[in-house]
């Protein structure tokens, strides 16, 4: 009878099918998934959030070069661009999404380098602990691990895109702000109670990756792993 195709269900017999040895190749595109869904949250996020600041509000004109020179009687010819009006009007949520637009991109090597430093951690608090294996194989079990991320993001995600898209906004920047920053406020409480599920969960993959991989007892295993997650939820503390 064949063992599971993934250790997301039954760790323990994944692992000890392959010998505590899993392929890299679906570990990486694992990463490869949560990367892609990480961008693409953030995205969709600042889309909701430019929609819900459907407002505008007056900034300076990029196109007009300013009274320093449109103004200076020491220039023969009027630069170019000094018929242009000193501000216009834009949208607020635009100018946002314009700010925060490399963020998607950035996401994508954010994920990937800490996945690396996630997984080197835990290989050097194994070898600590009298573990012994190879690196690569760390590298495949915490990218298994990541999977459940995917659960994070989703509760997140969608309590951030009900909460934009019900949010009742005032006529004024500022108040519109305050508004949507209200509404918003919980998401920290929903994404804390969604990494003590993925926390656990993952920690549970790990535990039985490197007790397979790495020649830890299971208990000595868990122990390893509960002191990195604990750590990991403190940090998001902070």
């Amino acid at each position: 009878m064949a063992g599971p195709r993934t250790p997301l269900l039954r760790p323990h017999r994944y692992f000890r099918r392959h010998d505590g040895s899993p392929p890299l190749a679906h570990a990486v595109a694992v990463v490869a998934v949560v990367t892609v869904a990480v961008a693409g949250g953030i995205a969709v996020f600042l889309g909701e959030f430019a929609a819900a600041l459907d407002m505008t509000t007056t900034v300076d004109n990029p196109a007009y070069p300013g009274d320093a020179f449109c103004e200076n009687s020491a220039f023969e010819d009027t630069p170019t661009g000094c018929s242009e009006p000193k501000t216009v009007e834009r949208e607020v949520g635009a100018l946002v999404t314009e700010e925060l637009s490399w963020v998607p991109a950035a996401a994508l090597v954010a994920v990937p380098l800490f996945w690396l430093f996630e997984a080197g951690v835990l290989h050097a608090a194994s070898a600590l602990a009298g573990g012994d294996g190879p690196f690569r194989d760390t590298l495949a079990i915490s990218g298994w691990a990541m999977a459940p991320a995917l659960v994070r993001l989703a509760a997140v995600g969608g309590f951030l895109v009900y909460q934009l898209r019900t949010v009742a906004l005032s006529g004024s920047v500022d108040g519109a702000i305050d508004a949507l920053q209200a509404a918003i406020a919980g998401v920290q409480t929903v994404s804390l109670a969604a990494a003590l599920v993925v926390g656990v969960w993952g920690g549970i993959i790990r535990a039985y990756g490197i007790s397979e991989a790495r020649d830890h007892p299971v208990r000595e295993a868990a122990l390893v792993v509960a002191v990195l997650t604990v750590l990991g939820l403190l940090y998001e503390l902070v």
